[in-house]
Formats: structure tokens, sequence, C-alpha cells
């Protein structure tokens, strides 16, 4: 991970949940993600790891948690004082080979560059078991040329169209399970007291037209061992 992002996740790590995710637009955003881990991730006893875990703000569904931003740690473990975190780039991971049925990587590939999301997803495929699955998002190519918006450098530079994704996926060994669309309606236009009511519509389209949803979340899955 370049040091430019780590520095700048370091500086907002201590108020960077409640500022990004403590207001209606930022709920709308978690309760889509929370459902697609509810629906995907697996459970009765599975190990998980929440890969660019951040601050913790989605590690209650992980069994533990990396993060290259030392400081975004530190706000994690305390959150979540009974979970192991550890600092570690997404595509150099100090884990061993088939250590988790579960992987989840939220936020984080937009910020970086192909080759390094070639690499996460070859790490992600490592430490899976066989049958294990790999759940994470992007932004949507589609959606951006749809309506270009200037981006700041490295911040949501890298935008993939769901067949793109699909292709990394299958180079670093995994299959396409699914592939979902967060956030299709333009909410940040919206009045704030209508962003709660529209969750459940904009969840169902979606999902339909993830290609056209601002940000698409791949499942993708370990071949089983035969």
């Amino acid at each position: 991970m370049d040091r430019s992002i780590i520095d700048y996740y370091d500086a907002l790590a201590p108020t960077y949940d409640v500022d990004r995710f403590g207001n209606s637009y930022g709920r709308f955003l978690d309760a889509q993600e929370r459902a697609l881990l509810e629906k995907y991730l697996p459970r009765d006893g599975a190990r998980v790891l929440d890969l660019g875990c951040g601050a913790g703000r989605l590690s209650d569904r992980a069994d533990e948690g990396c993060d290259a931003s030392l400081r975004s740690l530190e706000v994690a473990r305390a959150k979540h004082p009974l979970k192991r975190f550890i600092q570690a780039d997404i595509a150099d991971l100090p884990y061993p080979d088939a250590s988790f049925e579960a992987v989840f990587c939220f936020h984080v590939f937009m910020h970086c560059q192909m080759r390094q999301i070639e690499a996460a997803m070859r790490e992600a495929a490592r430490v899976l078991r066989p049958g294990g699955v790999f759940i994470a998002d992007v932004v949507s190519a589609w959606r951006r040329r749809l309506r270009p918006s200037p981006t700041s450098g490295w911040h949501g530079g890298t935008a993939l169209d769901s067949r793109d994704f699909q292709a990394l996926a299958l180079g670093a060994g995994l299959q396409r399970r699914a592939m979902e669309g967060v956030m299709l309606l333009p909410v940040h236009r919206l009045p704030a007291s209508w962003r709660g009511p529209l969750r459940s519509v904009d969840h169902t389209f979606a999902g339909v037209f993830p290609d056209a949803a601002s940000y698409l979340v791949g499942v993708f899955a370990k071949e089983a061992a035969v």
C-alpha cells in the first residue's frame, strides 16, 4: 500500500467511522454492505478475515482484521478488544495458506493500482480454504462513465466494470459466485429523510443492475478440493 494512503488514514483514524458513516448517507451505505455480508458470509464457526479493516467498522463480522494503517488498527482494537488485529499490506499477508473460510474487503481496492489489486486477490485466494468465499467492492466504472466526476489522485481513483472485476478474480483462482451493486440511487442528492425508507428499494434494484450502482460488490469462491 502506498505511503500516502497510509498517512491519510492514519490522520483520519480517530474520527473516520463517525465522520464517514455516522450520517444518513453513511448509514445508508453501511446498511447495504452489512446486508451483503449477512447474505454471503458463511456461518457455523467459520473463520473470517476483514482485509483492509481500517478502524474496524465492519470487524464485528470477522474474527481477525488487518490493515496498513497503525492508527486505524489502534481504533479497531479499542472497538473490538477480543479480536486480533495486525498491521499488514493487503498484497503480502502474514497468514498461512488456507487460514480462513471467508475474507472480505471494503473501500480498499478503489484506492489501489491494478497490480496491487491483482496481488491482493491472489493473497486472498491463498489464505482461503477450498470452498471459501471472498467478498470485495470497487467503484463501478460503468457508473463513473455515466456520470464522470474528478478524482483526487489515488483517492477513489480506480474503477472496474463487472466483467473486468470477474477477470481479475479468475486470474487469482477465484470463481464468480455473485455480483451485487450498492447505492444505485443518487443518495447524496436526496433529502436525508428519504434515505432510510428508500434503502430497500435501492438494494433491490442495485442487485438487478449492479454495474449501474456506485459500487460493485463481487462475491467469489475458491474452488473446493476434489
